[in-house]
């Protein structure tokens, strides 16, 4: 029992050699009558049926191994994908259950950091924990985002800004292209996918 991938070029072979029996021409005798290896007469179309017979016959038993092998490996992509999806959901409720904690954290050390101020506490040293209220190096607010970017534009500061390329939007440019529109660097291109269900 070969792999799949090699059973898939055996049967590309096989398909081809179908042309190679309707293409089989027979040596002849001294008197121009067909014969086999061995000299002996033949009836040319009696031997392309049966090389015709062994051909079905071999396409039909490698036909039965492919589907068997194809439904294996096809339930085994549908284990994966369970099991892949089962992942994904129990990723999902980890990063909301780590989203809800660092809320929590957040919330938490802004009422300890209240608590702290109103006692006028900069430190408070414990057996299982040392707390210490420090100042952190000022961190920029912007109140007006797009009057702040026209400002930086126009007092000849805007190496503060960071400037991104356009993002092209494929459905739309899809739309186009399937409307008869030409664009020198895009094409619609066929693809294939496979459903296992």
């Amino acid at each position: 029992m070969g792999r799949l991938f090699d059973l898939s070029a055996d049967f590309a072979e096989l398909l081809d050699r179908f042309d190679e029996i309707e293409e089989t021409e027979f040596p002849t005798n001294a008197d121009g009558e067909p014969v086999d290896a061995e000299g002996n007469p033949i009836n040319p179309e009696f031997v392309k049926a049966e090389l015709r017979q062994a051909w079905f016959d071999t396409l039909d038993g490698m036909e039965q191994e492919f589907t068997c092998k194809a439904e294996n490996l096809a339930q085994y992509i549908k284990s994966l994908k369970a099991e892949a999806d089962a992942i994904d959901a129990e990723a999902k409720r980890l990063q909301q259950r780590a989203k809800s904690r660092k809320n929590r954290i957040a919330w938490m050390k802004q009422y300890l950091m209240q608590c702290m101020e109103t006692m006028q506490l900069k430190k408070v040293d414990g057996v299982q924990a040392r707390i210490t209220l420090r100042s952190n190096a000022p961190a920029v607010k912007v109140t007006d985002e797009l009057s702040l970017i026209q400002e930086l534009e126009r007092t000849g500061h805007a190496d503060a800004l960071k400037y991104q390329l356009p993002e092209i939007r494929k459905n739309q440019l899809k739309g186009y292209l399937k409307a008869g529109e030409v664009f020198q660097y895009a094409q619609l291109e066929p693809s294939k996918s496979i459903i296992i269900s």
